[in-house]
């Protein structure tokens, strides 16, 4: 890649040092169309892909005029972003921009829609992004370059950013476009840096459908591509003013490989006007924690911190949000906003996400609200290069969603009304129903949001009116003005019946939503419960399934697909699915019973001892007789595993695993029967035995029911067999405790036989007659021994 394509990236990271009038353009602030006339022939084929082709071919030799085409579509993107992530824009003409007026024939907004997902209404200027979107594509066509690919990328990723949800259509493009990109990575072999933000923006594009899988793959590509060590660690430390005892403190060390050049922060981004880091202005808590040793910390370079960056959007995404996520993110954000330069989109992402994590603690919650008023309040004028370096790669949302963050947090704070207004300035419907139904003014969300359709229908709106009046004629309605096309109006539909509990109902209703737009997460999820509380096992199957693809870091989701394969008959898949629900949620006590129950099924051994020790560990219990009296079986007969593998090799786990249960329940006869039958000598079979049936006997009543009365001879009979057995085949160090434990059998089927003997049921009658010849035998057999 020559130094002049690198620099028509335009990631504004380098002092310019070129005579290249298209890049000098590109590089300042100001961007609109040199060549009015080229631009009145793209806008002329109505930016038809096929025309536009066309049109491109009859330049595609003319080197002037491709520079054109590729400066008015990078001018455009560049215009468009600006734009949006600037919460402050200037005033702004179209028909300025392009030098000619835009043709009414366009809708751009129209034409950006996706999968039936509109544009958010905040997005400014949707031609901007229109007209650079088809104009990459086209170029692409004409020349696959990596310069060419990586445009269309970037405005691939900022098209899903302006939609009001995910796309399946999107994502698939963007697949596409990013396998082409990582096979042209060695047109940029030798240039690492590229390849950093390269891999980092492609981790942005894939963390938008939460795929943190892939996600991971590209931050780990480019941490060891930065030779960046970042490492967690605990150091001794206070967290408040007046903390006496000091206590470990989660801290980052970074690292970084000597032995690789990069430029320092300074250097590509000493200009930057970054916004103010404001301090916690609290009684108790420290602006930062007190260490009481210094971190390892390098100076991060630029590309660096947005690798810290994107580890935090990383780890929010794929770690469940508890305390525990927010502590550990906090060295991390750190770590970004204690270096002196850097790219402004960073600073800005980091305290965004600083924001949204101290706005659930009432310590930090005030300087959350500050903090996000002064960077939405901004004017300080940061340039428009400034604001767009690297941005593509920090992941940081439009402008217009930071002050729905600011809204957020007022209403976090209990400010209701500042909330209200400002989603009222945002046309946020979905929120404003939520501020009037905490003001006890539901029915003034519904005035609000017919007052919008009259004035300009659109399906959402329908389906807003639908939640804010719980009327399912708003739903038809969206559904007849969408022409049928509409995911959101059968998405709202659905959601309606499913929190009204009727299952049957919603089903089909989001089962046309996934089929417009495949993509929707909570809609699959939905989906799958509903079937399964109807028992559609095929529809529920399918549904979780799906969303597992899509999300395959919830536990819920792969225990519920695992419950409906165990409706199928389809243990074995129901196993991989609990294995993989585990991965997830290690803690959950429902969750290992059911790992141990299919396990047990399936004939993987070694996870139903893993199971039952989980158990004791989460409950301290454990007593499933049934599933122990299998394994106890399996291990005694020898039988194969799911692997064909011997169950008589673990024998030795499953007494240790008897072991602890039986030590926890002392006087489950049951579980000592178990134990007996799996003991190894005949000594510990009796002795075991022996507890059994105290168990059995230690009510009392026992002789009272003839069941349980035959269940005891028949104990006492195996007891005296077993006692005899062990004391027969002693060696001379055993010889005193066997004699022992045949005296302690004798006296106890004596006291079964004197018991059995005054109820004298019918039923035990035989087995007492052969339980008092068996005592005889033994008591001759003792006196000949002792």
């Amino acid at each position: 890649m020559t130094p002049e394509s690198i620099l028509l990236l335009c990631n504004y990271d380098d002092q310019l040092k070129t005579d290249n009038e298209t890049i000098k353009k590109l590089w300042s602030d100001k961007w609109s169309v040199r060549d009015i006339e080229i631009c009145k022939e793209l806008l002329a084929t109505g930016l038809e892909t096929d025309a536009l082709k066309d049109t491109l071919k009859k330049y595609q030799n003319d080197n002037n005029v491709m520079e054109s085409i590729l400066f008015a579509s990078v001018s455009s993107f560049l215009t468009f972003c600006d734009r949006n992530w600037n919460p402050h824009p200037e005033a702004f003409s179209i028909e300025e921009f392009f030098g000619l007026e835009w043709p009414k024939e366009i809708d751009a907004s129209v034409c950006l829609q996706r999968d039936s997902e509109p544009l958010y209404v905040n997005i400014l200027h949707p031609e901007l992004l229109y007209f650079s979107t088809q104009v990459f594509n086209v170029l692409c066509n004409a020349e696959q370059s990596l310069l060419h690919l990586w445009w269309y990328f970037r405005s691939k990723v900022v098209h899903q950013k302006a939609l009001e949800d995910t796309s399946a259509t999107l994502y698939s493009e963007l697949e596409i476009i990013i396998a082409k990109l990582t096979n042209l990575l060695y047109v940029i072999q030798d240039k690492p840096r590229l390849q950093i933000l390269l891999c980092m923006e492609i981790g942005q594009a894939y963390l938008l459908y939460g795929r943190v899988q892939r996600t991971e793959e590209y931050l780990r590509r480019a941490r060891d591509l930065a030779g960046l060590k970042l490492e967690l660690t605990g150091i001794l430390g206070k967290r408040t003013k007046f903390q006496q005892t000091i206590i470990p403190q989660l801290a980052l060390s970074s690292e970084l490989d000597s032995t690789m050049e990069r430029p320092s922060a300074e250097e590509s981004h000493g200009g930057s006007q970054l916004p103010p880091d404001l301090e916690l202005q609290d009684d108790v808590r420290l602006n930062k924690i007190a260490y009481t040793e210094a971190i390892s910390q390098a100076e991060l370079p630029s590309l660096e911190q947005i690798l810290c960056l994107l580890t935090v959007q990383y780890l929010m995404k794929a770690q469940p949000k508890d305390e525990l996520m927010n502590e550990e993110l906090a060295p991390y954000i750190e770590a970004v906003l204690t270096q002196k330069k850097g790219a402004w989109p960073t600073r800005v992402a980091a305290l965004l996400i600083r924001c949204k994590l101290e706005a659930n603690h009432k310590r930090t919650v005030e300087r959350a609200m500050l903090q996000c008023e002064t960077i939405v309040n901004d004017k300080t004028g940061a340039t428009s290069t400034t604001r767009l370096s690297y941005l593509w790669a920090t992941g940081l949302q439009p402008a217009w969603m930071w002050r729905q963050q600011l809204a957020d947090l007022y209403l976090n704070l209990g400010l209701v009304k500042a909330a209200l207004e400002e989603y009222l300035k945002l046309q946020l419907w979905e929120d404003v129903i939520v501020c009037y139904t905490t003001l006890q003014l539901r029915h003034k969300a519904a005035e609000v949001i017919q007052q919008q359709i009259d004035i300009n229908p659109t399906v959402k709106l329908y389906c807003l009116l639908g939640d804010a009046t719980d009327d399912v004629k708003c739903y038809e309605k969206a559904w007849e003005f969408s022409n049928h096309k509409s995911s959101r109006a059968q998405r709202h539909w659905g959601n309606f019946l499913f929190d009204h509990k009727e299952y049957e109902q919603c089903i089909p209703h989001f089962e046309k939503s996934v089929e417009i737009n495949s993509i929707q997460e909570r809609v699959w999820l939905r989906l799958g419960y509903a079937a399964l509380m109807m028992e559609n096992w095929e529809v529920s199957a399918k549904a979780y399934r799906r969303y597992t693809y899509l999300q395959p870091n919830t536990f819920e989701a792969w225990n519920n697909l695992a419950k409906v394969y165990v409706k199928q008959g389809d243990k074995n898949r129901a196993y991989r699915a609990l294995m993989e629900a585990l991965r997830f949620n290690y803690d959950n006590w429902k969750l290992w019973e059911n790992v141990i129950i299919v396990s047990m099924d399936t004939g993987h051994f070694e996870d139903v001892i893993r199971g039952c020790h989980r158990m004791l560990d989460l409950q301290q219990k454990f007593e499933d007789v049934e599933v122990l009296g299998l394994l106890v079986r399996a291990v005694i007969q020898d039988s194969k595993d799911a692997d064909g593998n011997s169950a008589a090799r673990l024998r030795k786990r499953v007494l240790e695993l008897f072991g602890r249960i039986t030590s926890i329940h002392q006087n489950n006869p049951e579980l000592w029967q178990l134990y007996s039958d799996l003991s190894p000598t005949y000594l510990l079979k009796a002795q075991r035995l022996l507890k059994a049936y105290k168990g059995f006997t230690q009510s009392g009543n026992w002789a009272n029911n003839p069941d349980t009365c035959k269940k005891v001879i028949e104990m006492a009979q195996a007891l005296l067999e077993l006692s005899k057995k062990a004391r027969e085949e002693s060696e001379e160090k055993d010889i005193h405790q066997a004699n022992q434990q045949l005296s302690s059998a004798r006296l106890t089927s004596q006291a079964v036989i004197r018991a059995a003997e005054k109820q004298d049921w019918p039923e035990t009658k035989s087995l007492l007659e052969d339980l008092t010849q068996l005592f005889s035998s033994v008591t001759e057999y003792m006196k000949s021994v002792m």
